[in-house]
């Protein structure tokens, strides 16, 4: 009801960021859910079938591949499902997926956080 009141906020995440406070801090400001991955036993991001969640107690940087230079991410609340993901993939080297509010199943690539908020 208060994000309807006073919009969603915009969060910058850091490589220093821990998994939890960014699942914390993106549920805060955008009303869904998301979930972190760490990699593969072969070193690649998988976030379908056998994927495994990330230690909460870790930091996002700490999840990506030795070879990744982490970058900050400002996430905002018109941006896409489908360009959030790629843009953890691309800066951050971690596979992230964003649920709908109540977690039970993947938010739709083509919707905007915002959309995403109000299924």
């Amino acid at each position: 009801m208060l994000k309807k009141l006073f919009g969603f906020h915009d969060i910058e995440v850091s490589g220093q960021m821990k998994v939890s406070t960014l699942m914390k801090d993106f549920e805060e400001s955008f009303g869904t859910k998301i979930k972190v991955y760490k990699l593969s036993s072969d070193g690649k991001i998988n976030t379908g079938k056998g994927a495994k969640p990330a230690d909460p107690k870790a930091t996002l940087a700490s999840c990506s591949p030795s070879h990744v230079k982490v970058s900050n991410i400002v996430i905002r609340k018109g941006y896409t499902v489908d360009a959030i993901e790629k843009e953890f993939a691309n800066k951050m080297g971690v596979g992230v997926q964003i649920m709908t509010p109540d977690g039970k199943s993947l938010a739709p690539n083509e919707m905007t956080l915002k959309e995403v908020a109000s299924l």
